[in-house]
């Protein structure tokens, strides 16, 4: 079975609603790669339309690339695709072994400081005396009380121990305030259009009705954010994903008069806060301006890779009261202890310096890469984070142009994946540096110029 709602009445082709359903749910990831369809006598029969209508359908996906058929096998979803959404358990075949891994969540161990981290936990383990640090529901006070003291130092939050709670990774913990929304009267939340994607479905399966709302060169669109009927929103206000755009001082104004107006919440992810490398020091934290409105959440995660899996959030008491009843997945308290010795020592902050350094000489050589390979695309986004969207000339299928790019062991997100409904208004692919050397930078724009000239008949460069 494939439940697809068809609609007689729609201007839409009955075709052409069976492929625009199909290719919908190859893109959210709810048709997994190699799985198999229906045969078109089947699903013919299940919606009550002719065959030739599905053959249709399913030849339009073949020769767009999502779809295979196979004598014998039938007909299955592409295996070839680029990664869709969240890393998956296993990967499917060749993501592992790709040169180069230019998606946008894309990292690497080589910024963990082993020697550091080893030397701060052997610290802890040798202070330790009697059964050891309890494990508390909100993290262990000495780390709480450090990220508070770190956090306004670092990025302007406001927050006391009390309102510091010790998380995961960024995904576990929307997940779990997601829920807490719900608990305290909110049922539909807004997010960024173009967004990251499975945060809708993160939201989705909390219970959350999920409405996009537009990004422009000065962040989320707020009066398109008034005229929905949202009372919590998930914002990026520093390197938008994916545009890498920032908040304007106007924009973030409104977003909180708007959180006063409506009541609601207003959901900061300072994703790349930290790894600001502009002439400026960077915006400070939205939550500064609004600490009863704001709930403030960040990582590890773009300092120090994905093997620490920890977190912080701060937010009003109603909400961390009830985030002490959830399960937040934090580190074991020995780690928790490691990362307070890490930052309270001066070692974070060293980290930030060399990761900054590495990442600014990274997105220069990007830009000139651009530039030279691409001079017909253009790249977009503040100098922050671990990416840049770069768009490309219209008429490009930027699908199409990540799926090629894949075979020459480019592994890259086209801009489509990030928009909800899958038609951005101009294509683009989103180039992370956080998984490529800068020595190979170069080499891998040129790759994907290559594909681009192949899979639109233009000269890239």
């Amino acid at each position: 079975m494939l439940p697809i709602a068809i609609d007689r009445k729609s201007p839409l082709s009955l075709t052409a609603q069976i492929r625009s359903v199909i290719h919908e749910r190859i893109w959210d990831g709810t048709l997994h790669p190699g799985v198999r369809l229906p045969s078109s006598r089947d699903l013919a029969a299940d919606l009550g339309v002719s065959r030739s209508v599905v053959v249709q359908a399913y030849e339009q996906l073949i020769a767009e690339g999502y779809l295979r058929a196979t004598q014998g096998s039938g007909t299955r979803v592409a295996t070839h695709l680029p990664h869709l959404g969240r890393v998956a358990v296993e990967q499917p075949a060749g993501i592992a072994d790709a040169r180069f891994d230019l998606r946008v969540d894309a990292t690497s161990t080589e910024f963990f400081p082993a020697r550091e981290w080893l030397k701060a936990y052997q610290g802890v383990v040798r202070s330790i005396g009697g059964p050891g640090p309890w494990r508390r529901p909100l993290g262990v006070p000495e780390l709480r009380s450090e990220l508070a003291a770190y956090l306004g130092r670092s990025r302007g939050v406001q927050a006391t121990a009390a309102e510091v709670v010790v998380t995961a990774n960024f995904d576990h913990t929307f997940g779990v305030l997601c829920h807490i929304l719900r608990e305290l009267g909110v049922d539909h939340i807004a997010v960024e259009n173009p967004g990251a994607p499975w945060q809708v479905r993160i939201a989705q399966r909390a219970g959350l009705w999920v409405t996009g709302v537009p990004v422009d060169d000065e962040g989320v669109d707020v009066e398109a954010l008034a005229r929905t009927e949202a009372r919590a929103v998930l914002v990026t206000p520093v390197a938008q994903v994916p545009t890498g755009a920032v908040l304007s001082p106007s924009r973030r104004e409104a977003l909180l008069r708007w959180a006063v107006d409506v009541d609601g919440w207003v959901m900061e992810h300072d994703r790349d806060g930290d790894l600001w490398f502009g002439a400026s020091s960077g915006p400070l934290a939205l939550q500064r301006c609004g600490t009863e409105r704001v709930i403030y959440a960040g990582s590890t995660r773009g300092l120090l890779g994905p093997s620490l899996q920890l977190g912080w959030s701060v937010a009003p008491e109603v909400v961390t009261r009830r985030l002490g009843r959830a399960q937040l997945g934090a580190p074991d308290p020995l780690t928790q202890l490691a990362f307070t010795h890490f930052v309270s020592s001066g070692l974070l902050d060293q980290h930030i310096r060399q990761v900054r350094s590495t990442y600014r000489a990274r997105r220069s050589v990007l830009q000139d890469a651009v530039a030279e390979h691409l001079p017909s695309a253009q790249l977009t986004g503040v100098p922050a984070g671990t990416h840049a969207y770069v768009r490309l000339p219209a008429g490009v299928d930027d699908v199409r142009l990540a799926t090629v790019a894949r075979t020459r062991s480019v592994l890259v997100h086209p801009g489509r994946h990030f928009h909800f409904d899958g038609r951005p208004s101009a294509p683009g692919v989103v180039l992370g540096y956080g998984a490529v050397r800068r020595g190979l930078l170069a080499e891998a724009v040129g790759l994907l110029a290559a594909v681009m000239g192949q899979v639109t008949g233009l000269l890239a460069s």
